[in-house]
């Protein structure tokens, strides 16, 4: 049992205390066997090898920032409806190489005003997009999907590109 085991076991006790309303020394005891047996049972049915190449201490503050975007591309998207507008699908390629931050960034794609996620393969998203009729394509789309993926590679580990290499 190391370090890691120790604090998530106490962490889950704690939460148990807290929804059992109380504290004694039964409620602590049953709090850690039911967080042991959570642990074991997650370990078990669940695969988490497709987000060990993925740093959550460097996503903590993804969400606000996300937050943030979404708020202005919604003033965005607010002058652009008022003035004249095109919509249309777009297809291009991504630079993440997780699958999981893939689907983090189709998911914050469809949340930020603008585009709508469609479709993802391997190397490629197909997004539903608005923008501007005098301008070719849909670069404030690009542009915006382009930042998502910038804040998201930041928490791709090394161990990601190691594999990489090790495929190429």
């Amino acid at each position: 049992m190391g370090r890691h085991t120790i604090f998530v076991v106490l962490i889950l006790t704690a939460v148990w205390c807290i929804l059992m309303e109380g504290i004694s020394w039964q409620i602590v005891a049953v709090g850690m066997f039911m967080s042991m047996v959570s642990m074991h049972f997650m370990t078990k049915f669940f695969n988490f090898e497709i987000i060990e190449n993925v740093s959550f201490r460097k996503l903590l503050t993804y969400p606000f920032w996300l937050l943030g975007r979404i708020y202005v591309d919604a003033f965005f998207l607010l002058k652009l409806i008022f003035s004249d507008s095109k919509w249309g699908v777009m297809e291009t390629n991504l630079h993440l190489k997780s699958d999981f931050l893939k689907v983090v960034l189709a998911d914050s794609i469809t949340l930020t005003p603008g585009s709508v996620f469609l479709e993802r393969t391997k190397k490629t998203i197909v997004l539903l997009c608005i923008g501007r009729r005098d301008l070719n394509g849909y670069p404030a789309s690009v542009d915006g999907l382009r930042a998502i993926e910038k804040q998201l590679v930041k928490s791709e580990t090394n161990k990601q590109a190691n594999l990489e290499k090790a495929e190429d």
